[in-house]
């Protein structure tokens, strides 16, 4: 479908007053407008699963998100999972041409690359120790107390990634409320969008410990990782963060927090956690690694069985 400037006006016009999930119904039938109806029951479905895999506002998906929803189909029928995918990245396209989304996010995910793109993406328990040796000495050259705050934050922010397994977006938005003491360590809160995939992970003491002496005076309403301006740091400060960090451990610039949180899951099978475990640690809605789950247990995370960092 071909948009005008009075097409795209009248369409962001549209959905600017909506409630965002009205304003995102409304999104989907633009969207669909003008297909045929054997296209528009097709391309509904498609689009119902990738909803109801991301299980919040489409104007909170990021490419981890794709990624990730990728991933979900296992060994499905290579052609059923790029048509999937394919009407995911149409979707996102169409909205980011209207205005409703600031980002293509879809553009990044290249669907040649859909069998290869979470193997492409490991890391071994040796990188981890790279990347936190480089944050460390980041943090031991660091000369005033600006500094040394920034290196510090920097360093907990990887550790934290890989040992929480969290997404961007989740690191970003943590606040000094969301961590909670539990017994001689704590815990870490992560709140979703709609609400239905809130979810506590816990968090090994040595790592509490550091957490709780960079808090400081810290309110419960502050963020945790703050920009260098106040407030939270946002998603696109992050990557150069990770990236010159990867780059002075000698890895690939490609890596972003993505990776970590693929290395968290990953590492905690290699050392024999149970699937459905690290499937609640790190919030999917499938974890394409095992085609069968044992029940987890009640009181427990993935993060607690990986390595000390």
């Amino acid at each position: 479908m071909t948009l005008s400037v009075v097409h795209i006006t009248a369409y962001r016009k549209a959905l600017a007053s909506l409630p965002w999930t009205q304003a995102e119904a409304k999104l989907i039938a633009l969207w669909l407008e003008g297909k045929a109806p054997s296209s528009v029951r097709a391309y509904q479905r498609y689009t119902r699963r990738f909803l109801e895999f991301l299980d919040k506002p489409l104007k909170k998906v990021t490419y981890e998100d794709l990624v990730e929803y990728a991933s979900s189909f296992g060994s499905n029928v290579e052609s059923t999972k790029r048509i999937y995918i394919a009407a995911a990245k149409s979707l996102i396209s169409f909205a980011h041409k209207i205005g409703y989304l600031p980002f293509n996010v879809g553009m990044a995910l290249k669907l040649g690359e859909l069998p290869d793109v979470i193997n492409e993406r490991y890391l071994d328990e040796a990188d981890i120790k790279l990347l936190v040796r480089a944050a460390s000495k980041h943090l031991a050259d660091a000369k005033t107390p600006k500094r040394q705050n920034i290196a510090k934050r920097n360093l907990l922010i990887i550790k934290l990634l890989y040992q929480a397994g969290l997404r961007a977006s989740e690191i970003c938005e943590l606040t000094w409320g969301d961590l909670t003491p539990r017994g001689e360590s704590g815990q870490v809160y992560v709140r979703k969008a709609k609400g239905s995939k809130n979810r506590t992970i816990l968090i090994k003491s040595k790592l509490w410990t550091e957490l709780m002496e960079f808090k400081g005076q810290a309110l419960p309403k502050d963020a945790v990782f703050q920009s260098q301006k106040g407030g939270h740091l946002d998603r696109q400060n992050l990557h150069p963060i990770i990236k010159e960090i990867a780059s002075a451990a000698g890895l690939s610039d490609r890596v972003s927090a993505h990776w970590l949180r693929h290395a968290h899951g990953s590492h905690a099978i290699e050392r024999g956690t149970n699937p459905v475990l690290v499937k609640e640690t790190l919030g999917h809605a499938n974890l394409a690694i095992t085609d069968r789950y044992l029940k987890a247990r009640p009181n427990d995370s993935s993060a607690l069985n990986l390595m000390d960092l």
